[in-house]
């Protein structure tokens, strides 16, 4: 529901109006009232970014909130939501299309950085959980967290002065204004002369996007990855306790190992990816697919946790590069003008297989048992090592959109 809501949610955050001299981080609310400011309506790309990033950060608090303070099962399920939709803000296309046209790309350093708190989280609620403390008070205590990421992201996202008269400029010159050609009293919207010109060519860039196969091949490839390893991080622990019969004390780390080996590969590709090729790319991504489906086998056979937890801090390693990587490859495939829109589709795609494919494991995982986890997890690997055998190892050619 957030990533089908996030494209008007940033629209309607990113308005503002061009005639004003200075910056106003509210939504322009002339839908709303009839009294509104003289001019039109612009929109400005750093100021949607900015109060995107910012209602995430204020909607994800309410997770812990209402994790702390659950005391049925529907108010946790309310919780998982409110925290899904919160996380549509802050991996939406707009932040990952923002991080890739920056000079360095870290995409990789990114994704990096939010697995080092996935491995965090879990070693911490696990050493309190041994020595007795409350699950609940962990919720309550990210709090503190949820503080310090908004006041951070405050910080660092905050238009300046420079980024708003560079979109207010971009706003009046769409709008063939300038300051001094207001009327009071009249708001509207005034389209730029090439606008037929833009609608022939891309004003439709979502069904161009979903008009090309390998933008069905991307998605369908993101949304096995996500779901894989969702499915992963979220029934490991579970395997190990109820096949394997690890401590209860300790199987937690199991996790934060496979965040751990996910922030490293992450990080890694986000340092290196830079200086690789294309092709070099690619085939890195292909090996780690299949190195992931070797320790999926491994965990399959070999009845040992310690080798188990050790193949998983594996998996996680091999599947840090492979979704910045996808990201990468996918811009180099696919042209230009659908870029953003095709990271939209890649999110929406990533996020469905995050929810269905936990979803069946849990299903088949009820009737069968939980040694259906690996027949799954399996599966998941060398669906993902065959599909990308189709994928090209150089960039196509590209034919220009036409004018």
């Amino acid at each position: 529901i957030g990533t089908i809501l996030l494209e008007r949610i940033v629209k309607f955050l990113g308005q503002f109006y061009p005639s004003l001299e200075s910056k106003h981080l509210s939504p322009c609310r002339s839908s709303f009232f009839i009294a509104s400011l003289p001019g039109g309506i612009g929109y400005s790309p750093t100021k949607a970014r900015y109060s995107s990033l910012v209602l995430g950060g204020l909607l994800h608090p309410l997770f812990f909130i209402v994790m702390g303070t659950a005391r049925n099962y529907p108010a946790l399920l309310l919780a998982y939501a409110v925290a899904a939709f919160a996380r549509a803000f802050w991996t939406g296309e707009h932040l990952n299309f923002y991080v890739v046209s920056t000079p360095k790309k870290p995409l990789g350093v990114l994704l990096g950085c939010w697995c080092i708190g996935s491995f965090s989280a879990p070693l911490v609620c696990q050493t309190l959980m041994a020595k007795g403390i409350p699950w609940k008070h962990f919720y309550l205590g990210s709090l503190v967290i949820s503080a310090i990421a908004l006041s951070l992201t405050i910080f660092s996202f905050r238009p300046t002065r420079n980024e708003f008269l560079a979109d207010r400029k971009a706003a009046l010159d769409a709008m063939q204004i300038t300051p001094s050609a207001h009327r009071p009293g009249i708001d509207m919207m005034i389209e730029p002369p090439h606008e037929e010109k833009v609608r022939d060519s891309s004003a439709f860039p979502l069904l161009l996007a979903l008009s090309m196969p390998y933008q069905w091949a991307f998605s369908l490839f993101a949304f096995i990855y996500s779901g894989s390893e969702t499915t992963f991080q979220g029934f490991i622990v579970t395997y190990l306790l109820t096949n394997r019969g690890s401590s209860p004390n300790t199987v937690g780390y199991v996790s934060s190992g496979f965040w751990g080996g996910m922030a490293a590969g992450r990080m890694l590709w986000g340092y290196y990816c830079t200086g690789l090729t294309f092709t070099q790319r690619k085939h890195i991504i292909h090996a780690c697919t299949g190195i992931a489906f070797i320790m999926t086998i491994l965990i399959w056979f070999v009845n040992s946790t310690i080798e188990n937890a050790l193949s998983s801090a594996v998996v996680g390693l091999m599947y840090g590069p492979i979704f910045p990587g996808t990201l990468g490859l996918c811009n180099d495939v696919l042209p230009s003008d659908v870029h953003m829109v095709s990271m939209a589709i890649l999110t929406a795609a990533a996020s469905a297989g995050s929810a269905i494919l936990p979803l069946m494991t849990g299903i088949i995982s009820n009737m069968d048992g939980m040694r259906v986890f690996c027949y799954v997890t399996v599966s998941q690997t060398v669906s993902m090592f065959v599909l990308w055998l189709f994928f090209p190892s150089s960039p196509p050619v590209r034919v220009s959109s036409p004018a």
